[in-house]
């Protein structure tokens, strides 16, 4: 059997297997236009910060062909921000899903962090590992990261093929025009907030419950499921599910396939800042009849129809944070080939 011819460039792994075009390992630079808007945006609010951070990965049509998924994955280090704030008020015609990640395995729902943000006319602080839903048209920022006082993993997803949006106050700045669907404040709660429900902090669990008639095998792998969103959660919503593999070894999922996209996401906890994408452990996962090996920390883009898993790993010596993510409401059997 010929063995896969394979060799890297930054961001893409090169092969001749068929789906390797599909797992991205590096983010990607930003445009001039980007660059601009980020200048003037510090103009016009200078911000005092000590922030310190790795973009990480970044997946869209310009990195996958095809692909219907815009994520942006960061690590935030450590740091604080005393004055000023990291973003601009803005909307989109799509729905985004804004995430923090505590690296924390003795207390993972705790972020060791403040994060400031501002969604419709409320601030609210995220203090955990949360994901935060962003109906189409709502106004949301500024977002600013107060305190971080260990890593944290940071990301901005939306279920389209490139990000978009429309910013408030442009002053002189151009973006691409794009239609904003009315968005409608829902009532206040029982604490009086009409906004702190959009932000998801438990975990929900997908697919079948278990069948209590077997004898569940002692786990070979140490697990946390920290954070999950879709439309029951959160009405509208797409589905995302976020778990740690702190250690050991662990099988998921016989090979399917569903009609709807998926992307899957593998991040390894740095030892250092020196190797921000190292993965510690053997990780394998099936696309097609193709096993790619995941070296690194990675986005995997799986198109509709296409056969995947099992994923694979073993001896993970160091955290790795597992998420998966459809561009479906809820994730079912259903669907599921």
């Amino acid at each position: 059997m010929k063995k896969p011819l394979t060799h890297y460039k930054k961001g893409y792994i090169i092969t001749n297997l068929r789906y390797a075009k599909n797992i991205v390992t590096e983010t990607r630079e930003y445009t001039k236009e980007e660059m601009a808007m980020l200048e003037e945006m510090m103009k016009k609010n200078p911000i005092k910060s000590t922030i310190e951070m790795e973009r990480l990965l970044w997946m869209d049509d310009t990195k996958v062909e095809g692909a219907t998924f815009y994520m942006e994955c960061i690590w935030l280090w450590g740091g604080k921000t005393t004055s000023g704030t990291t973003e601009e008020p803005h909307q989109h015609a799509h729905d985004e899903v804004i995430g923090f990640i505590s690296s924390d395995a003795d207390n993972p729902k705790e972020l060791d962090a403040k994060m400031e943000i501002l969604l419709g006319d409320e601030t609210h602080w995220l203090t955990k590992s949360c994901l935060v839903h962003i109906p189409a048209g709502m106004k949301h920022c500024p977002l600013t990261f107060r305190e971080v006082n260990r890593p944290v993993f940071f990301f901005t997803l939306m279920p389209i093929s490139r990000y978009g949006r429309k910013t408030e106050n442009l002053e002189g700045r151009k973006e691409p025009e794009i239609k904003i669907p009315e968005f409608k404040a829902p009532p206040k709660d029982a604490i009086g907030s009409c906004y702190a429900r959009y932000i998801i902090t438990e975990p929900k669990r997908h697919g079948p419950p278990p069948d209590k008639s077997k004898p569940k095998p002692p786990p070979k792998a140490k697990t946390t499921q920290i954070v999950s969103l879709d439309s029951d959660v959160s009405p509208g919503a797409f589905y995302v599910d976020f778990v740690w593999i702190w250690s050991g070894d662990m099988k998921m999922a016989a090979p399917h396939a569903h009609d709807w996209d998926e992307m899957i996401g593998f991040i390894g906890l740095p030892e250092s800042k020196a190797n921000p994408r190292g993965i510690n452990g053997k990780v394998t996962i099936k696309l097609g009849d193709e096993t790619h090996n995941i070296k690194q920390s990675s986005l995997v883009f799986v198109p509709k129809n296409v056969s995947h898993c099992p994923i694979q790993m073993k001896g993970i010596k160091t955290p790795m944070l597992l998420f998966t993510i459809g561009n479906i409401p809820l994730w079912t059997e259903q669907g599921k080939k």
